[in-house]
């Protein structure tokens, strides 16, 4: 029976996929998320144009007043909607977020909501680009490393810092590593020769691609 380790806790129906597919699942914590403390006049002002790149951004924002998203992922978009929000864009990484708005919407003004230890690559592109682009942190995230005495045939990683954790406790890995999108699989490429990419930025999609790989 293949083995998976999973980065992330799953909900049961994520783990039935598995399970009915004959592969047995093992899963943690990779990172840690803890919301920041932000300042009143932060939380109350009206924002034009808020880049999200997250579910759990949205998780924090979620009372802010926002005009327009433009944001990652099918899954962050409809949470986004289910509170009322406004999505303009949606991409499936950061890299395609930065170069669509650099092609339709660079005469206009962004605020990043996101993790203080977010990707670089999206933000450099638009200021490259003479974007206006202001950028507040909403969340910290902290690598909880673990070390597994025995081999997976594929571990799932849903973030660069889930990665990065992932590897500082377990350095000779040779699992298939499958990322939820390209920026994750950048990350994993530093570590492994032996990384697959999900077809949507989902968790749903991360593990359909596990399945295919190992049956």
């Amino acid at each position: 029976m293949p083995s998976v380790l999973s980065t992330k806790l799953l909900n049961p129906s994520q783990k039935n996929l598995l399970l009915n597919a004959d592969i047995s699942l093992t899963e943690y914590n990779a990172i840690q998320i803890k919301a920041l403390k932000f300042t009143a006049s932060i939380s109350e002002e009206r924002y034009q144009n808020a880049i999200i790149t997250s579910q759990t951004t949205v998780d924090i924002i979620k009372d802010f007043k926002i005009d327009t998203c433009f944001c990652v992922g099918e899954k962050t978009a409809l949470k986004l909607k289910s509170l009322g929000f406004k999505v303009e864009v949606i991409a499936e990484s950061g890299i395609e977020l930065g170069k669509k708005i650099i092609k339709s919407y660079s005469e206009l003004t962004f605020t990043f909501f996101g993790s203080k230890k977010r990707r670089p690559e999206l933000s450099k592109a638009l200021k490259k680009a003479n974007v206006s682009l202001a950028e507040i942190f909403v969340y910290n995230t902290t690598k909880m490393p673990k070390t597994f005495h025995r081999d997976f045939d594929a571990v799932l990683c849903f973030s660069p810092s889930g990665v990065d954790s992932f590897f500082e406790g377990n350095r000779n890995s040779r699992a298939k590593i499958i990322c939820i999108g390209s920026t994750t699989a950048q990350q994993a490429k530093l570590y492994s020769k032996s990384v697959f990419v999900s077809t949507k930025t989902s968790v749903e999609s991360v593990i359909v691609k596990t399945v295919k790989l190992l049956k």
